[in-house]
């Protein structure tokens, strides 16, 4: 039987732990002595697994059950829900650390040690058009949460003032520098700069 807000709150301690089911896996744990804890059980594997999902009542019912939905919705898909949970967090974590402009700054690093600097090189224009175009939009962004449409809406500035042939090699550039990030930040997967020529503006002759 489904619980109710009142026989949570009102759960009292035993002698002894006990469980109170809301049924599909999800319990309340409520020990001899202190807090009482929602629970999650599952099969993965051949075998019983249990994540917990915080303690009531700062997780109430109505989020237990939610929590449970996602768990079981990841289920379907044949997603370990601990481990998914494990993972987002590293995530997380990682994504507040690895700013692009981190990434700007050793891609650039990088580039330096086969590129000539001084006027006009490419290393200068580098320099020039993510300091101007660039940065100021995505720098403090993390690079785990960029995605294709950032990178189009930084070129798409560019072109709109008419700067084809700087879009064209910021494109370029943001190919390379994200092909040194999938190599070099951990856990990057993909490449928000696929594919953006396609809708890259043609100039016109005048």
């Amino acid at each position: 039987m489904a619980l109710s807000c009142a026989v949570v709150r009102n759960a009292k301690p035993r002698s002894k732990p006990y469980n109170l089911s809301d049924g599909k896996g999800l319990s309340l744990l409520v020990p001899a002595t202190g807090s009482r804890a929602w629970h999650f059980r599952y099969m993965w594997g051949g075998k019983q697994r249990r994540m917990s999902f915080g303690v009531y009542p700062e997780i109430s019912l109505y989020d237990a059950r939610r929590l449970r939905t996602e768990a079981r919705g990841l289920l379907a898909k044949c997603i370990n829900p601990q481990r998914h949970r494990a993972q987002a967090r590293q995530e997380r974590e990682m994504a507040g650390d690895f700013t692009f402009q981190r990434l700007y700054d050793l891609w650039y690093a990088h580039r330096a040690l086969s590129l000539n600097n001084g006027r006009n090189s490419t290393l200068e224009q580098i320099q020039r058009v993510f300091k101007k175009d660039v940065l100021p939009r995505l720098g403090k962004r993390s690079v785990y949460r960029i995605n294709r449409f950032d990178l189009l809406a930084v070129l798409e500035q560019i072109e709109q003032r008419r700067a084809f042939t700087v879009a064209e090699k910021c494109r370029t550039w943001f190919a390379q520098l994200f092909r040194y990030a999938l190599v070099k930040v951990p856990r990057l997967r993909q490449n928000p700069s696929s594919e953006l020529e396609v809708l890259a503006v043609p100039e016109r002759a005048p």
